[in-house]
């Protein structure tokens, strides 16, 4: 062994060994991950102090790795810190651990902490607040006065008008006139010297606020960056870089808070570290769900693209990344491709305007950043231009509206922005929901750091609002009806997924819930008004599992 800690476990191998690792963001994980996972639940069960904190959501991780001497063994790691710690024993360490209490990081994390304490004392003192709320009152009362003696000038102007119409002397009537002009601009002059000499009271603490304020960002963003130079990552090649350097190409240029921290890197950084050959890598997430996001007990996950992405592709230098993640997507692509050869016969309804399809599985909308097969390209060499409508997950199969003709596509565009259009899907549940039917109001938008996962956000969430019913149960799996009454993106998964949802994922779903043949999800019922003659129309199509 190569390790001289106890943070290498030994793993007995079963049956043949994977030749390279598997791709961190997309995999299903493999037996030697299970047995290496279900070591750390028994580890973490043997610390009850971890409990609580843990019963609040952690990822936890897994890395099955060959020593130099052909010794089988796993790696585990958790993210960020548990009880405030990186470098708990049995598990890797950080790979710069900033927490130590006299650091430089910790004496400027202080520093900052006491400038925090300075503005929170000038916010709240006393005299400060009696002066700011003198000042609200007197442009309050400046508005009002203000105001009060605009209506009544114009109250004025409708009689001087009045005056003028029966005859009355002009000339006094325009000396009022001007009078009142000249009025109202030293009733404003007298509010502004007011108010300036309120603010000029006010000034002093303002500004010692705003000094402290700007130190406060200055010192916070140069602790941020002397972090991440910190972080200094090795690839299997022995090169290095920091979490600077690496995110320096990438759209946003700077690396997100917490990079670094997740189960992946600290993994990969110690096996490179230790001359450790990894095999197989797995992230799983122990204890509740996070408000926002979906994350089930016991479930594994594929690594977070934005915090994880950059520095995994440079870590995995290799081309184990590279080609895993090639293999992956010509998966994807041949299931694409299989569906469109397989899709002469989903075409239910041909009018001259519109046509109503049963898109299969696997087969893309419209098409992708590789310009696969979709429902778009092969209706185009049917029947010439088509617009697209509305569009499915490349996952979900069922109905789709396509517009044959300009005016009906924005004709049934207005009916989708309206609400007017009807759809139903069926589903299967990874589950049993609490209620036979309800209505699920959870807003979405999507995650800027893990797309094109979605998030529940109540403050900056779109509305989206889904009618459900379950229709039967077998084996500890719901079969229910989805009525969408939004149409946002994953807005059916997220809604049956999340825990203030049904809590109960689709079977298949890879990104929600677990990886399976297919998304056991399909749209089985649309209706429309006819873009020309605007009967209602009704389409039906069965549901294939």
């Amino acid at each position: 062994m190569t390790t001289t800690d106890d943070r290498f476990h030994p793993l007995q191998a079963e049956g043949e060994l994977p030749l390279r690792l598997n791709n961190p963001f997309s995999y299903e994980p493999h037996p030697l991950a299970l047995l290496a996972a279900a070591e750390v639940r028994r580890h973490v069960a043997s610390h009850p102090e971890w409990a609580a904190e843990l019963a609040e959501g952690k990822m936890l991780g897994v890395l099955v790795c060959r020593d130099d001497e052909g010794c089988l063994g796993f790696l585990a790691a958790y993210s960020g810190q548990i009880g405030g710690r990186e470098d708990w024993p049995w598990f890797v360490p950080a790979v710069f651990d900033y927490l130590q209490a006299d650091g430089y990081f910790k004496r400027e994390e202080a520093a900052i902490t006491a400038i925090n304490h300075q503005i929170d004392t000038l916010e709240h003192d006393e005299q400060l607040t009696t002066q700011r709320q003198q000042l609200a009152r007197l442009r309050q009362q400046a508005e009002a006065e203000t105001s009060a003696y605009r209506q009544l000038m114009n109250e004025a102007r409708a009689r001087r008008q009045a005056q003028r119409d029966a005859g009355a002397d002009s000339e006094a009537l325009v000396r009022e006139s001007q009078f009142q002009k000249a009025e109202l601009r030293r009733l404003k002059q007298r509010w502004r010297d007011a108010v300036a000499h309120a603010e000029e009271a006010l000034r002093p603490q303002e500004e010692a606020i705003a000094r402290l304020r700007e130190e406060r960002r200055h010192r916070s963003d140069a602790l941020q960056r002397w972090l991440f130079d910190q972080f200094v990552m090795r690839n299997e090649a022995g090169e290095q870089r920091t979490l600077t350097t690496i995110f320096a190409p990438t759209p946003q240029h700077v690396p997100p808070s917490g990079a670094g921290e997740c189960c992946a890197p600290k993994l990969l950084q110690y096996a490179f570290l230790h001359r450790l050959r990894p095999v197989q890598i797995a992230e799983f997430w122990q204890g509740r769900s996070p408000r926002q996001e979906v994350r089930h007990h016991g479930q594994f996950y594929p690594a977070c693209r934005g915090k994880c992405k950059p520095i995994l592709e440079w870590m995995l230098k290799s081309e184990e990344l590279r080609v895993n993640s090639e293999e992956s997507a010509t998966a994807r692509m041949e299931g694409n491709a299989e569906a469109a050869a397989d899709s002469s016969l989903f075409t239910l309804h041909s009018s001259l305007t519109f046509c109503v399809v049963n898109k299969p599985a696997r087969l893309l909308s419209v098409p992708g950043l590789t310009g696969e097969e979709s429902v778009e390209s092969l209706l185009r060499r049917q029947h010439g231009e088509v617009w697209m409508v509305h569009r499915l997950d490349q996952d979900t199969s069922g109905l789709l509206v396509v517009a044959l003709t300009r005016e009906a596509y924005h004709r049934l565009q207005r009916q989708f922005l309206e609400r007017t259009i009807y759809k139903r899907y069926i589903a299967l549940l990874d589950g049993v929901p609490a209620q036979q039917r309800g209505t699920i109001s959870l807003p979405l938008r999507p995650d800027p750091l893990d797309r094109p996962r979605q998030v529940v956000d109540h403050e900056h969430g779109r509305e989206a609002v889904t009618d459900y019913e379950v229709l039967s149960v077998e084996d500890g799996r719901a079969r229910v009806a989805l009525t969408p009454h939004t149409g946002r993106t994953h807005q059916l998964r997220m809604h049956c997924a999340h825990a203030e949802g049904l809590g109960c994922p689709i079977v298949g779903d890879r990104l929600y819930g677990k990886p399976a043949q297919r998304l056991l999800l399909h749209a089985a019922e649309l209706a429309f008004h006819h873009p020309v003659t605007g009967e209602r129309l009704t389409f039906s199509c069965p549901v294939p599992f």
